[in-house]
């Protein structure tokens, strides 16, 4: 898991990508951006679940996949407010 962590997170540290992966998500509602986005969560799906073996975990990893997608577009780990740590500290 470590491991796919930190691959993605060299993924999206260009933010480029992070942004466009955020607005694919947003544009899902057009039916060709919907579909480039459904398959690609259910390959995602697939490899988490072999990984970990269970659903709820597979939840939990992309719930706090999303937020640190947020965390990161946002600059959070940058901002010394309670708020921002709330949402940077593991």
């Amino acid at each position: 898991m470590d491991a796919a962590r930190g691959a993605y997170a060299a993924l999206v540290a260009d933010r480029t990508i992070l942004r466009f992966l955020m607005h694919a998500n947003c544009a899902a509602g057009e039916p060709p951006v919907g579909q480039a986005v459904r398959r690609c969560y259910a390959k995602q799906v697939d490899t988490v679940r072999q990984l970990l073996g269970d659903d709820d975990a597979v939840r939990r990893w992309f719930g706090a996949g999303i937020l640190d997608n947020v965390v990161a577009v946002l600059g959070l780990a940058d901002i010394d407010e309670p708020w921002a740590h709330v949402l940077t500290t593991r």
